[in-house]
């Protein structure tokens, strides 16, 4: 009786348990399936796709896309190690698993859009993104377009890197299996997929039956195909074209299982020497190297991360010498200016006498200043040693302390939890890596303590912003400013929802933002036009890249100064407004 219950396939035999799990409906195969995994399954909607996900552990954060036709439970043979060092997230992409399916045709940007919310919603700092086969093609699109929400990429045999060429054996398995999902199929399309598929059975035990019993009743769930039809053919079949690849700008790696007959070695040698990206080769596996060789793919994915991690610092640009070369008319024209707006925003944070705080990309003290005067230890900080100088004179004329440190922003050398208070008032909205500034910020809070930021509003309601744009037109008609899309670093932050999904990616809670007024008086257009071009150093780049003549800017200074005549009260004084929106979470 025991043998007639046995099912043969290429020299592997079902046991009777086995042909048990394979009749287990979906919802208790994966329960089964995801049973002693130190992960929690969720549910989130996302780009109007419902999208089961599995998450666990702490630390930076790790996103992870599987294959075609699988789930995220394929990556069980790995996450027990991930969950140590990282936070992981790992969704059923639509149409896959238990995430719901796309009604419709699938376009790309949707499917990225999806990708996007996700890390919007479970990542509060730029993730490394991990793709696998299917899952590396819509990572790599993703980077391509989107590179600057992420740490780095990592694919594992992906698609798209060439057109989709199986070898014919792989390519007879896959059509077998998709035509009848059968148990005999399944096990043949494995045994392409695995270079030993009997080491892999012994190797996972009981967990091959219960995978093998997911796998199984996920294929053969007919609402789910068109989706899955649907992202192959967008995603996976073609190539992605090579200067959209060139796009992805951020630490990229690849790793690949030798022995792979979906997308052979030779595709990987080739876009590693194309693109310049390192290329790590596992041995003992096809294509599916975190299933089949976990601890090979872990060493070699710590690798990568430990190398991309030292790379990272190296891609941003150093603009100390631009700061210093207008640090002087800054002060003059700046700093006093906008102390007022410093003292309200450390009033509404909370800042106490005795407290400590940093004050980050400082300039000459319009932040640090107000704060010593309320009796708080300061630390003020900036890329610029002649800004520090001239708020170093500042502080001697009060008779104040406070302790100035040349440091770049992105990189704060303080230990974690150090201060009370961590501020910036017009500084870290211009930095190019403005999310790594903020979070910085949360690092060396301590929990309890305050995070300030401080940025211009919409740049359409900034008064001087729009009298600007206006003189230069009296010279060059076709003036619009500058572009908008994006926004110049000046305004990343000018949008108050920005600002307040960027606080609570750097993991604070009780994020409130408002948007205040500020009020400025200028009595000529000579004074607004020293406020303005000293203001930061990108007005002069904008500036120099109209090749004004001296006459061209006279004539704009001129046109200014009529601006603001009209524009005075009984005075003498224009006041010219502009929003600001004021930050202010808790770690």
């Amino acid at each position: 009786m025991r043998e007639a219950m046995m099912t043969h396939v290429e020299g592997y035999t079902a046991t009777p348990a086995a042909i048990e799990s394979n009749r287990i409906p979906g919802e208790a195969a994966r329960k089964r399936l995801l049973t002693g995994l130190p992960i929690a399954e969720r549910r989130l909607e996302l780009a109007g796709i419902s999208t089961e996900l599995l998450e666990g552990g702490a630390g930076s954060p790790i996103v992870l896309l599987h294959g075609p036709g699988e789930h995220a439970a394929k990556w069980l043979r790995i996450l027990p190690d991930l969950v140590r060092t990282h936070h992981v997230i790992a969704p059923d992409l639509p149409g896959h698993g238990a995430s719901g399916t796309i009604e419709g045709p699938v376009h790309p940007d949707r499917v990225l859009a999806w990708l996007g919310e996700l890390i919007e919603c479970t990542c509060p700092t730029p993730p490394i993104l991990v793709g696998q086969i299917l899952g590396a093609a819509i990572a790599a699109r993703f980077a391509a377009k989107q590179g600057n929400k992420l740490r780095c990429l990592v694919l594992s045999d992906a698609l798209g890197l060439a057109p989709f060429q199986p070898a014919p054996e792989f390519g007879a398995a896959l059509t077998a299996f998709i035509t009848e999902p059968s148990q005999e199929n399944h096990d043949r399309l494995w045994q392409q997929c695995a270079f030993d598929l009997d080491a892999l059975r012994d190797h996972m035990g009981e967990s091959w039956e219960r995978l093998r019993a997911y796998n199984l009743n996920r294929a053969q769930a007919p609402e789910l195909k068109p989706t899955q039809q649907s992202l192959m053919e967008q995603f996976g079949f073609p190539a992605i074209p090579s200067e959209e690849l060139a796009r992805i700008r951020i630490p990229t790696f690849l790793i690949w299982g030798r022995h792979d007959l979906a997308a052979p070695l030779p595709v990987a040698e080739a876009a590693s020497v194309r693109l310049g990206w390192p290329l790590h080769v596992i041995d003992g596996a096809a294509d599916d190297p975190p299933i089949e060789q976990p601890a090979a793919f872990i060493k070699v994915l710590r690798a990568a991360l430990s190398e991309a991690e030292s790379a990272a610092p190296q891609a941003l640009p150093d603009t100390r010498e631009a700061w210093d070369r207008i640090a002087s008319g800054y002060d003059r024209t700046n700093t006093e200016t906008q102390m007022w707006l410093g003292n309200e925003s450390l009033v509404r944070a909370g800042l106490r006498p005795g407290m400590r705080l940093l004050d980050v990309a400082s300039g000459s003290g319009a932040l640090s200043i107000p704060a010593a005067r309320i009796g708080a230890e300061v630390v003020a900080v900036d890329q610029s040693p002649v800004m520090l100088r001239l708020l170093r004179e500042r502080v001697s004329r009060e008779s104040l302390e406070i302790d100035t440190r040349v440091m770049d922003g992105h990189a704060l050398a303080f230990d974690d939890d150090s201060f009370d208070v961590a501020g910036s008032q017009f500084g870290v909205m211009l930095f190019p890596d403005m999310p790594r500034g903020i979070r910085e910020m949360a690092r060396v809070v301590k929990p309890g303590g305050r995070v300030l930021v401080n940025a211009y509003g919409d740049p359409h309601r900034i008064d001087f912003f729009a009298l600007l744009v206006g003189a230069v037109q009296s010279v060059r008609p076709e003036f619009n400013g500058p572009p908008m899309d994006p926004p110049p670093l000046p305004f990343q932050l000018s949008d108050p929802e920005r600002l307040a999904r960027e606080l609570a990616k750097a993991g604070l809670k009780d994020v409130n933002v408002e948007t205040i007024t500020e009020s400025t008086a200028f009595k000529s257009g000579a004074e607004l036009w020293d406020w303005i071009v000293w203001s930061n150093p990108i007005v002069e780049e904008v500036l120099g890249s109209l090749a004004l003549s001296e006459g061209e800017r006279g004539v704009i200074r001129q046109t200014l100064d009529r601006m603001v005549r009209d524009r005075a009260g009984d005075d003498g004084s224009a006041i010219l407004r502009n929003p600001v929106n004021i930050g202010i979470a808790t770690k």
